[in-house]
């Protein structure tokens, strides 16, 4: 890339009375899709830098590269995510000007499978995950290449205000299990986070047949081990692992000392009726 070219989207330099943005990039058909050595254009480097009013101009004179990936596979809406520039985001989305397009940019995804959500959500950015959460409302969030959601994300990363944004905004979050066959709910009770959430996901085991109970059994999470068996009290049946068929939520609570989890379990054993049984189907 040109230096001149890249000190101005880096100082966010559309004119001086030596430079102009405008015929800079006109004056050569190819001289605004000019790369550095990571394969970032003019407007990959001024979205790392944060500057949205650089951004608006150079899609008006260019507006391909709003679509451009560099050799990470990442857009420019990809690194304002990261860095958390919110106006350039702003900018960037409202430079889309058709459906598909919208659902391209915003699902586009970098060599790691991860989209600007993911990254928003990665580097905990709240203002910025809340308008990426709000363009994906009718699309629903798939798994990067370890198999992580933005949901998943934040979840065990305990980024409570993103979980509440994507939940709120999103009619297609999916739950789509993430890294070890685990659901953001596991992710969550690992991470000791409180929030509520979709109720049959306590149910879902993980690679090592764990539910999310057992784990909140085992960290000795009476809050969360109440409203579980609040919401069924035929999990305290379900197994941990598939070699172990005795192990239960009473058991993990008793080999881990502690009082109060032990006390819960008992309970919803012999409190009240479950219409659904020990026998119940997940």
């Amino acid at each position: 890339m040109d230096p001149t070219l890249y000190i101005a989207a880096m100082r966010g330099n559309i004119e001086d009375a030596n430079f102009l943005l405008v015929d800079h990039l006109k004056r050569d058909e190819e001289n605004g899709y000019q790369v550095t050595l990571k394969g970032n254009t003019v407007l990959h480097v001024t979205s790392l830098y944060g500057h949205s009013h650089f951004a608006a101009e150079v899609h008006k004179i260019t507006p391909a590269t709003l679509c451009c990936q560099n050799k990470k596979n990442e857009s420019a809406l990809h690194i304002a995510a990261n860095e958390g520039h919110t106006e350039v985001v702003l900018v960037l989305l409202a430079c889309i000007e058709d459906h598909n397009n919208n659902k391209k940019l915003t699902r586009m995804t970098d060599a790691s499978g991860d989209t600007a959500l993911h990254k928003a959500v990665r580097s905990q950015h709240l203002d910025v995950v809340k308008l990426l959460a709000k363009e994906y409302f009718e699309f629903e969030f798939l798994p990067n290449h370890a198999q992580e959601t933005p949901m998943y994300l934040a979840a065990e990363s305990s980024f409570h205000d993103a979980l509440i944004n994507i939940l709120e905004f999103c009619k297609k979050p999916t739950y789509a299990t993430g890294p070890s066959n685990r659901t953001p709910l596991h992710a969550a009770v690992i991470q000791e986070h409180k929030g509520r959430w979709n109720k049959p996901l306590c149910e879902e085991p993980d690679l090592w047949g764990w539910n999310s109970l057992h784990y909140a059994v085992k960290l000795g999470l009476a809050d969360v081990v109440s409203d579980m068996l609040g919401w069924k009290k035929s999990l305290v049946y379900l197994t941990a692992g598939s070699e172990n068929d005795w192990t239960k939520a009473i058991h993990i609570a008793s080999s881990e000392g502690y009082c109060n989890a032990p006390i819960l379990v008992i309970g919803a054993l012999h409190g009240g009726h479950d219409p659904e049984g020990p026998q119940a189907n997940p």
